[in-house]
């Protein structure tokens, strides 16, 4: 599980970044290596004053497309499966906010964000009813994207398609209205009791699944930094068990490979 910064609008550096984690997670020896929401192109959020849904609609792709080819050629180099999310180019104008499962025969599976959030949905429409979990390893897999995981009837609809495994990439937005801190550390301790809690350790414990709970890294190192932005993104990275133990986390706030056996 690899908690990066993305950056919009800079698709060639962020397929870098991906390709050389996936190096470090092949070396550690994984099967699968998982990237955040949005980790292709980066976050197309309204308090973002630069971003253009026009800009969006012209850097979108489809499913497959060259981005998911290039995927597909880092999969085949490094041995491995991938995760990452990607701005799907469909019929309509607005795109899919999309995740996608490639390997080194190509795509294996798409899940499209179900409920985009208020800051996306000029850029991004809703991915509809489409569920279904995917198989990999003797494991099957379903994928809940950020927003997605605030819904229990999204987890029981996977859950009950057979999903054993759910994997939560976010960009995990902290608003400033919940008053969760002044500092990162107030920040991720907050995420700890809440947001972590609510979206991963509570499905792992109610469902008796692994939830892979994936934020992205802040683009902000200094905290004080953009204060008009209503957001904070942890960067964290956890794994709980069937039934709710920590397996394994990371410090949070910072670009990481966290490598976990669940198999």
């Amino acid at each position: 599980m690899v908690t990066l910064c993305s950056l919009r609008g800079r698709k060639d550096a962020n397929l870098k970044k991906i390709e050389t984690f996936a190096g470090q997670a092949a070396a550690a020896g994984c099967d699968l290596v998982l990237f955040p929401e949005f980790s292709v192109h980066g976050p197309w959020v309204t308090y973002d004053a630069d971003a253009d849904a026009a800009d969006l609609e012209g850097e979108s792709e489809p499913i497959p497309g060259p981005a998911t080819e290039r995927l597909t050629q880092i999969a085949a180099t490094y041995g491995l499966a991938l995760g990452a999310g990607i701005a799907e180019r469909g019929l309509a104008a607005k795109p899919f906010n999309a995740y996608v499962i490639v390997d080194a025969d190509g795509v294996r599976h798409v899940q499209r964000k179900l409920q985009p959030t208020t800051s996306e949905m000029d850029f991004y429409r809703g991915g509809g009813d489409d569920m279904a979990p995917f198989e990999f390893r003797d494991l099957s897999i379903g994928v809940t994207i950020c927003a997605d995981n605030e819904s229990p009837a999204i987890h029981d609809t996977l859950v009950g398609l057979g999903a054993r495994v759910i994997i939560e990439p976010h960009f995990d937005c902290i608003k400033d209205f919940q008053d969760a801190g002044a500092s990162w550390v107030e920040i991720l301790d907050f995420n700890q009791r809440d947001t972590l809690r609510r979206r991963a350790e509570h499905l792992a414990q109610r469902h008796g699944v692994f939830a892979l709970y994936l934020d992205a890294k802040d683009p902000r190192g200094d905290f004080d930094e953009r204060p008009e932005w209503p957001h904070r993104v942890t960067g964290r990275a956890a794994v709980f068990a069937p039934g709710g133990d920590l397996l394994a986390a990371n410090a949070g706030n910072e670009e990481s490979l966290l490598v976990v056996d669940i198999g």
